[in-house]
């Protein structure tokens, strides 16, 4: 059954955190706990049991040392679903989108070996939020911005942290490290149009 209480907990704090952001027109803001603990806690629970399906590229090619798991009724990913959409109006405001649609979300597993390097995410999305459910200090995403390597925007990278990044401009960002031996990087993607 659907928690509906830990929906209106989590848009509730979701809602709070993202308010205080400001603009996020043409550029990316980071954020630190988004939501509640104990709905990290249940995405940690979760991700620890799911069957992961392999991730794929936009050219439809897998990604190597990185899994996905979609939405599944009646589960922590309904919940987070539902949260997002809660949000979408705020979403909005930060990009200054009129018209924007949440696309919803899906939960990665990224193994020993993965990294990313330097890219750009899929303009057809407007928006795309990350946040950590389990990470390590070392795997931070980085931001590029116009000026030098000092002034990168790094995420945090505790439970709970992440992004939220205006696509329209084509912001190139990569993952810092690689994932070491015996661990998995969970983290939440939620995406709008």
């Amino acid at each position: 059954m659907l928690d509906t209480h830990l929906i209106e907990i989590g848009t509730a704090q979701a809602q709070r955190v993202l308010t205080t952001l400001g603009s996020v027109k043409n550029t990316v803001k980071v954020f630190s706990q988004l939501l509640p603990d104990v709905l990290i806690k249940e995405l940690v629970e979760y991700c620890n049991c799911v069957d992961w399906q392999d991730a794929e590229n936009m050219q439809g090619n897998v990604i190597k040392h990185r899994k996905k798991a979609l939405f599944k009724m009646d589960t922590v990913t309904e919940v987070v679903h539902c949260i997002f959409e809660n949000v979408t109006p705020i979403v909005g405001h930060l990009l200054n989108y009129k018209d924007i649609k949440f696309n919803g979300v899906v939960l990665w597993k990224d193994s020993q070996g993965y990294t990313v390097g330097p890219h750009t995410d899929n303009p057809i999305f407007k928006c795309s939020l990350q946040m950590y459910i389990q990470n390590l200090p070392m795997l931070s995403t980085v931001f590029e911005t116009e000026n030098d390597y000092n002034n990168n925007i790094w995420t945090d990278t505790m439970p709970g942290s992440g992004y939220i990044a205006d696509n329209a401009n084509g912001l190139t960002h990569w993952m810092n490290g690689i994932v070491p031996q015996d661990f998995n990087r969970y983290s939440l993607h939620a995406i709008w149009s």
